[in-house]
């Protein structure tokens, strides 16, 4: 368990909360404004202000394994277009295929998060979120302010700059010109996708403006704003493969439209498509299947090291973590250990094909929140933008990490 600090020590309700509400206010005015989330008829605590003490040798080992996971995610992907039959086993919808095996210039994702536990025994990757990654504001905004309100530093203030450097990589990728204009769009009414499009808009160089999802016009021959303007270029924090679902007023299929367009190169969108391929837990299955074939020695250690043992059936594991492929927030897992659940999520992604991960069990991880100490599971997120590590992200929750598994800043020593 890693040490923390505390700003009310001994633990006093009052003097927390009144603590905890000011530290809000700071956030919410530089951006983040979900420290509280709405969910079962109540409000949430999702930001701890408690701050965690990380070594320097676990931060690095991090940041390590992140370049070295992002190699061979890259170079998966670079093997799944010599050999485009595999695609099946992604799950992803059969009309995305073309679309996902395009390859090009562009990276497979400029915005990417990778999931680790770490513990005793070792550093595991258990997931990659590659097509549409949070966290960032967490990160860049709350991160730095918590560091302060404790005097202690922030080892997490790469991330503007490698913001923008992948914004200037885009711009030459996508050969976006200087009176191009490249739309930002998400879900209007998810405040923190929203705050997300905010600031990673807020920091690109060049033309930029917002459109809501709902607004963005699918027509025949392209796809325009409300006004009447052609957009040739989206950053969409949106799953693509939700596109598939929207329909129009009268039931028109204009997410599929939507599809064919960037098929066709009517409009590019940022993360590429390929973004969602490597999305899929299959792909982690993948590279369990095929760790011999397609991968150097250095790349197979790398593997053996970061990487847990991954299955499209249960095969020989007795312990093991079932996961929907594509599924997003926890929702659909199972965790099974020596054949006991120890926990599942029966309310989303019941119906997409599953892989089975070797169990890498979380450690246990203690912060302060409003009903006092809450001991749960830690769980660190590293954020790779363009390639390079740009922070980290660490959550406390259950066993299974949903939305609602609370959001704790760190420093190191």
């Amino acid at each position: 368990m890693l040490p923390y600090k505390s700003l009310t020590e001994p633990f006093e309700p009052d003097a927390y909360l009144k603590r905890w509400e000011q530290l809000e206010r700071k956030v919410a005015a530089k951006g983040f404004t979900w420290a509280t989330l709405y969910e079962n008829y109540e409000d949430n605590q999702y930001m701890s202000d408690s701050l965690l003490m990380v070594p320097s040798s676990l931060a690095r080992e991090v940041e390590n394994a992140s370049r070295a996971v992002h190699d061979v995610f890259q170079k998966t992907y670079e093997q799944i277009l010599k050999d485009r039959s595999i695609v099946h086993k992604t799950g992803i919808s059969v009309f995305l295929w073309d679309l996902l095996l395009e390859g090009g210039k562009t990276a497979f994702s400029y915005f990417t998060r990778y999931d680790f536990i770490a513990s005793a025994n070792g550093l595991k990757l258990i997931e990659g979120n590659t097509d549409t990654p949070v966290g960032l504001i967490e990160s860049a905004i709350a991160q730095p302010l918590i560091c302060e309100e404790h005097g202690s530093k922030n080892p997490s203030d790469r991330m503007t700059t490698h913001v923008k450097n992948a914004w200037n990589q885009i711009i030459r990728d996508y050969n976006i010109g200087s009176t191009d204009t490249l739309y930002f769009t998400c879900a209007d009414w998810h405040e923190e996708d929203k705050q997300t499009v905010q600031f990673l808009m807020n920091l690109y160089p060049q033309r930029a403006k917002y459109i809501p999802l709902e607004k963005i016009v699918v027509e025949k021959d392209d796809v325009r704003t409300p006004e009447g303007e052609r957009i040739d270029f989206l950053y969409r924090l949106y799953p693509l493969e939700y596109f598939l679902a929207e329909e129009g007023p009268t039931g028109e299929k204009i997410g599929e439209q939507l599809v064919v367009h960037i098929m066709n190169k009517k409009i590019k969108v940022i993360n590429p498509p390929s973004a969602l391929l490597m999305q899929s837990k299959a792909i982690l299955a993948l590279i369990t299947e095929k760790k011999t074939e397609w991968f150097t020695r250095q790349e197979q250690a790398a593997i053996e090291k970061y990487f847990l043992p991954t299955y499209d059936t249960a095969h020989s594991l007795q312990s093991y973590v079932k996961k929907p492929v594509l599924g997003r927030e926890g929702g659909g897992i199972q965790i099974v250990a020596n054949g006991q659940v120890l926990d599942e999520d029966r309310d989303y992604y019941q119906d997409q094909p599953v892989v089975f991960q070797q169990y890498f069990p979380m450690p246990d991880q203690t912060i302060d929140t409003w009903d006092g100490p809450y001991t749960g599971k830690l769980l660190i997120g590293s954020h790779v933008i363009n390639g390079e590590p740009s922070g980290l992200f660490f959550r406390v929750g259950e066993r299974i990490t949903g939305n609602l598994s609370m959001f704790v800043a760190y420093t190191t020593g």
